[in-house]
């Protein structure tokens, strides 16, 4: 590739093979290894000598000569500066990620990585109020015990666990399936900047890259890679968090579900984990005996969490409802959730009457609309 530029780092190398479409991790290391881990001997190489290497094609040695002799390396080294990002190296990763048969080469870093221990906490993007819950309360307890918290900024679980650890003013980050400037999804705009903030964004996809359903499950693999163990809060039987969890087994990580309702769709991903194998908790005490047992254990360890000591009370607002609201209360139990047919023939008030008792719970902070428009007790 005679076009190849004599002022390029090992850096510039790296970043330029990193951005190669087509060029996955594990046969780029395959690529590395043939050169001795040198990226600008691997650039300087010719068609045949790439082309002698396992699961390199045609295609893949073209998307390379063009990728050389573009502008596309000054174009990206100029959005790095912009938007005032980092391109880190395997050298700089953290030791669990950089043991990863398929560890990318490189990552985009907005914010400061912190040390671990690292806990990844993950989970379904339409979760119970009691699923919010738990996840931010054990996010937060992990933080305050020194943990940095990892996910992957999703909605639902992802997004409780970086709050949590914000709440607690401790470290998290999140791992993109897209680039750096593409945030998705678009209203966690402000959470972004907080993470980024307090730890930071990493994404190992070059700018302008869209998410989609390769780069989800990679992002994945890195969520659980970097991690002394993954924790899964609220699952559906197949989705991204069992595939999280199935990666973390696979890499030898720790795997912890948290149990819920055998009758509940949205617990029976975890209770599903739970039986074939993996750590039941109740909360982020079970994870550290796990993870570290000479930490000392959160106070009040009797299942109570510090994160509840800046919630409020509901005893006031249970004395104070209706005989009506305190008979449809009673209608839910504990992770029941309804759609406003079936309460109303639960019920069997008026649509009009009973969305104003509804509204009535829901000021009071006993019951909550979901994303999904269920209606479920708190």
């Amino acid at each position: 590739m005679d076009d190849f530029s004599d002022k390029w780092r090992e850096e510039d190398g790296l970043l330029l093979l990193n951005g190669v479409r087509g060029l996955g991790p594990i046969t780029l290391r395959r690529l590395l290894e043939r050169f001795r881990g040198d990226p600008l001997s691997l650039l300087k190489a010719s068609k045949r000598d790439l082309l002698q290497v396992r699961g390199v094609g045609k295609g893949v040695v073209d998307s390379i000569e063009n990728a050389v002799n573009s502008d596309w390396l000054k174009k990206e080294k100029g959005k790095i500066k912009k938007h005032g990002v980092d391109f880190i190296t395997n050298a700089d990763f953290p030791p669990l990620l950089r043991e990863l048969y398929d560890c990318p080469v490189g990552l985009y870093v907005l914010g400061s990585l912190p040390p671990g221990p690292y806990v990844s906490i993950v989970g379904t993007r339409i979760p119970s109020n009691y699923g919010k819950r738990m996840g931010r309360e054990i996010a937060f307890d992990l933080a305050q015990r020194g943990f940095c918290i990892v996910s992957g900024m999703a909605r639902g679980i992802d997004a409780e666990a970086h709050l949590g650890a914000l709440d607690a003013k401790g470290k998290t980050i999140a791992f993109l399936g897209s680039g750096l400037d593409v945030i998705y999804p678009p209203e966690h705009i402000d959470l972004y900047r907080k993470i980024s903030e307090s730890g930071a964004v990493l994404s190992e996809f070059p700018f302008g890259r869209k998410a989609d359903r390769r780069t989800f499950p990679m992002r994945n693999r890195l969520v659980s890679g970097i991690s002394n163990g993954v924790v899964v809060v609220e699952s559906a039987a197949s989705g991204g968090s069992l595939i999280t969890a199935r990666l973390a087994a696979d890499q030898g990580r720790m795997v912890f579900a948290l149990p819920g309702r055998v009758d509940q769709q949205s617990a029976s991903g975890c209770n599903k984990l739970i039986r074939d194998g993996a750590t039941l908790i109740r909360n982020a005490n079970d994870v550290i005996e796990e993870i570290d047992p000479t930490l000392t254990e959160i106070e009040n360890s009797g299942g109570t969490s510090r994160m509840q000591e800046i919630l409020p009370s509901q005893k006031e607002t249970v004395e104070s409802i209706s005989g009506i609201e305190s008979k449809l209360l009673k209608a839910f139990r504990e992770g029941d959730h309804f759609s406003l047919e079936e309460l109303c023939e639960i019920s069997r008030m008026e649509v009009s009457e009973l969305s104003s008792n509804l509204t009535m719970l829901e000021l009071g902070g006993l019951v909550s609309r979901r994303a999904d428009g269920r209606f479920e007790a708190i």
